[in-house]
């Protein structure tokens, strides 16, 4: 496999799929068909306390996807800068391994028939787990009397402290079950969020070998974030130096290159078909930039 070849095939693809997503994905707030699921899950969203939900909560759940999708898109740029003739040999694999894991939890949320009431608690566990994260942070900082450079950066750990609270506000305002769990893997009326592992696993079932075990691309990637040897030696090749002496180099295989952004991109593709079929979005446009990235992996041609 040609390094030079496989460099362009995977520029253009990556060009290609970003700007189908910035054009589909890119609108501050995603618009639903009528008819959709999503359409279903706004007119009618739920009743708590205070009477009906109204459009909030849906509408958050799609912000918090939109959102997460905008980082998979900046890890695909990510990719598209780096990738060259001359490139980092580890960096590849990092990016891909952030955009796959965003994509997961995206692909959980986006589930579609699972209706409101499940997606808004599938949110509400997304935004609890990260505020209580936010929070050890921020506890963790106070603690250690760390300096954190002013008002500003006080604010951010004091709004960083209260997160959880408005959370847990909101989980009471909607007439929904107080979580249970773990305190960092909460349980939200039975919704639960995967470990990593088994999100990717999940969310890459449809695609990988039917007798090969779902987390093992998971497995592959975070072994080299892990600084996992067996990982590691992925980028070690055998070599002779000048004086015929047996050697090894760091590189990166150009095949390792080309199955990690192919991976990535499938990623995206996965998830944003969960997200067409609850948006009710049509098939044209992401029918044309799939035959678009197959044509680019076949001849090598954008």
């Amino acid at each position: 496999m040609n390094h030079h070849r496989v460099v362009l095939e995977n520029r253009a693809a990556l060009q290609a799929t970003i700007a189908f997503g910035l054009r589909e994905l890119g609108t501050p707030q995603w618009q639903e068909a009528a008819g959709s699921e999503a359409s279903v899950e706004v007119a009618d969203a739920g009743t708590g306390p205070a009477g009906p939900w109204g459009q909030n909560p849906p509408r958050t759940a799609y912000a918090a996807a939109n959102l997460m999708m905008t980082g998979v898109l900046d890890n695909l740029a990510c990719l598209h800068q780096i990738l060259d003739d001359a490139m980092p040999v580890i960096g590849p694999t990092i990016v891909a391994r952030s955009a796959i894991e965003i994509a997961s939890t995206v692909w959980w949320l986006m589930e579609p028939r699972i209706g409101v009431r499940r997606r808004v608690c599938r949110e509400l566990v997304i935004s609890l787990t990260s505020a209580r994260r936010a929070g050890q942070v921020a506890s963790g900082m106070q603690a250690s009397g760390y300096q954190t450079g002013g008002l500003q950066a006080g604010s951010a750990v004091g709004n960083a402290l209260q997160q959880e609270g408005r959370v847990l506000q909101r989980i009471a305002d909607l007439g929904i079950s107080s979580p249970t769990g773990r305190r960092y893997e909460p349980v939200i009326e039975g919704e639960q969020a995967s470990n990593a592992t088994d999100a990717t696993g999940a969310m890459l079932r449809a695609v990988v070998p039917a007798n090969a075990p779902p987390d093992f691309v998971y497995r592959t990637y975070s072994a080299i974030t892990h600084g996992e040897v067996y990982g590691l030696m992925n980028f070690m090749a055998s070599g002779v130096s000048s004086s015929g002496t047996p050697l090894l180099h760091w590189y990166l295989p150009p095949d390792v290159l080309d199955s990690t952004v192919q991976v990535t991109i499938t990623a995206f593709q996965q998830t944003y078909q969960r997200i067409r079929k609850v948006m009710g979005w049509g098939f044209l446009a992401g029918d044309l930039w799939e035959a678009k990235v197959r044509r680019i992996y076949r001849t090598g041609r954008p």
